[in-house]
Parts: structure tokens; C-alpha cells; sequence
């Protein structure tokens, strides 16, 4: 081959062809050798000693507040505690109060009678609500008719007029007010064998005649003495 070639290009040419054949053979191996012609990568640098930790930065602002959970379940009750000590004795209560007495220049006053199925002799009670710090006698007992003016022992000089439907009393008296049937014959202690005249620390006993249509009825005023 090289013969015939000589022939047709010479000498010179065939040298030609040949360098161009080794040239391009070399630059074949070379992009075969260099990973497709893309350059390679530098080496890794070597990595540095850590660093001083940075300060804690400032507190973010508060998120907003969440929704309200479910409520939970009930628990068991707990075992009852024990009693505890006895606290110390307070001072007395009002005398207003149960067990005390009236107090000196305080008025109660109430309502006494009712009706019966023909007129008689009936016996009506008053009680106090709040008991006197003693009993009245027959001289501290007033009995008010109706057609009799008041006397001086039941109108404590203020306010409206007494009367049975504004009955009133001085200091240690009791004032019984007939009101508009009936008429009052005494006025005594029950707490006495005969109903002795006077009142009771606790009320008394109005005996009275019942009027035509069976009705005794009034009012009763008493001040503490």
C-alpha cells in the first residue's frame, strides 16, 4: 500500500499523510484520557477550627394566644377531712335575737281575737315575740274601750294619735285596744292559777264578751320598762 501511495503522491506526501494520521490519533487518546475534555476539579481545601459561639439574639414577641382546651373529665371526691378545733365563744348577740329580752324603751305591738259561733264570755291570747326582762303587775295593764279616751299610760306623745289601729305604750305598760266588736272585761297573766291581773314576761290572757255577731277583735302595744 505504501508503494502505491508513493507512486501517486510521492515521498513527501506519504509522510504528510502519515504525521496527519498520528496527530489525529493522539488527540483522540488526549480526550479520551481528560474525562471529555472537562477540567478537574481543585482539591478540598482543608477545614478551619470552630469558631466562639455568637450571643443569644433578643426574645421574639409572644404568639398569639391559643384556643381554649376541652375540659377535662371530673375528678373523684377526696376523702372528708378531719373536724376541725372549736372556734372561740363570740361575744352576746342582739338582744333582739331568740333567747334575749326586750330591750329598755323598745315597743312591740300585735293583734289579738278572732270570731266564735255566738256571742259569750271568751278568752283571747297575746304573746310577745320578744319577752320582757320581767313581768308587768295589774297597775301596768291598760285596757283601751272604744268610746273611752286614751289614757296617758298609752300615747307616747309622738306621731300619729293612738287607737287601736296605731296602738302605743310608755315604758313597763301594756295597752290593750278593744277594736270594733267586743268588749274587754280583764287582762291577766296566764302563767297565774286564776289569771291574776297584770301580764306575763312572755303575753296575757284578754278576757272578753263577744259581741252579737260573735266577734272580739283589737290591737295591744308594750314597751319595755
Amino acid at each position: 500500500m505504501f508503494s502505491m501511495l508513493r507512486s501517486k503522491m510521492g515521498f513527501p506526501g506519504v509522510i504528510a499523510v502519515i504525521a496527519l494520521v498520528f496527530a489525529m490519533f493522539g488527540g483522540a487518546y488526549a480526550a479520551s484520557n481528560s474525562g471529555g475534555g472537562k477540567a478537574t476539579a481543585s482539591a478540598k481545601g482543608k477545614r478551619g477550627p470552630r469558631g466562639p459561639r455568637g450571643a443569644t439574639g433578643p426574645q421574639g414577641p409572644a404568639g398569639p394566644a391559643g384556643s381554649q382546651g376541652a375540659i377535662g373529665a371530673k375528678g373523684e371526691i377526696g376523702p372528708t377531712g378531719a373536724i376541725g378545733p372549736t372556734g372561740a365563744i363570740g361575744p352576746d348577740g342582739s338582744p333582739w335575737t331568740a333567747g334575749g329580752t326586750l330591750p329598755l324603751g323598745q315597743t312591740e305591738t300585735g293583734t289579738w281575737g278572732g270570731e266564735v259561733p255566738e256571742a259569750g264570755a271568751l278568752a283571747w291570747s297575746i304573746s310577745f315575740s320578744i319577752p320582757l326582762a320581767q313581768a308587768l303587775d295589774e297597775t301596768h295593764v291598760v285596757a283601751i274601750h272604744r268610746e273611752e279616751s286614751v289614757n296617758e299610760h298609752c300615747d307616747d306623745g309622738t306621731g300619729e294619735a293612738p287607737g287601736a289601729a296605731n296602738p302605743e305604750a310608755d315604758p313597763g305598760y301594756l295597752c290593750v285596744f278593744e277594736g270594733g266588736q267586743g268588749t274587754i272585761v280583764s287582762i291577766g297573766r296566764p302563767s297565774t292559777t286564776f289569771v291574776e291581773a297584770g301580764a306575763d314576761k312572755t303575753g296575757a290572757i284578754v278576757r272578753t264578751l263577744t259581741g252579737a255577731l260573735g266577734f272580739s277583735f283589737g290591737t295591744w302595744a308594750v314597751t319595755a320598762p
